[in-house]
């Protein structure tokens, strides 16, 4: 079973969500592709993150990252303040993540001219894609 999930917008809880379920699919034994492409891509390489109108208050924003730590899944900065978030380094970890393949969109790559430095991102051609999205069981454009 393989199941894609796509990674768009730059939003700190849609990437949160998306790569708690992806931790899910892992822990079944089911193999999980994480693309990260447009906003998210561009904010991970250059940008910056932003939480859901939702989730603007520190004290919401502690509670989460508070409640990540409690689920295995840090999103504590590791420098700062532990109630403040630091999604760079939880998507660095879940690409080391058994089962979990975290890749950069090759077309957004090209359109932006960015994601060299993304190392932990792995990095497949635009027809490995588009295989890797015709084979899939599940393709989750955000959770």
């Amino acid at each position: 079973m393989s199941h894609v999930m796509i990674c768009r917008e730059a939003v700190e809880d849609s990437v949160l969500g998306n790569l708690a379920l992806a931790r899910a699919f892992s822990r079944k034994g089911q193999e999980v592709t994480v693309v990260f492409t447009g906003e998210a891509l561009y904010a991970l390489d250059k940008g910056t993150f932003q939480w859901s109108r939702n989730f603007k208050t520190r004290a919401v924003q502690a509670e989460i990252v508070a409640a990540t730590e409690g689920a295995g899944l840090s999103l504590a900065h590791p420098d700062l303040d532990n109630r403040w978030s630091d999604i760079r380094s939880l998507v660095v970890s879940m690409s080391d993540a058994p089962d979990i393949q975290v890749i950069a969109c090759p077309i957004w790559c090209e359109l932006l001219q960015t994601g060299e430095d993304l190392e932990y991102l792995e990095r497949i051609t635009e027809d490995q894609l588009v295989e890797l999205l015709q084979n899939a069981e599940t393709v989750i454009g955000g959770y």
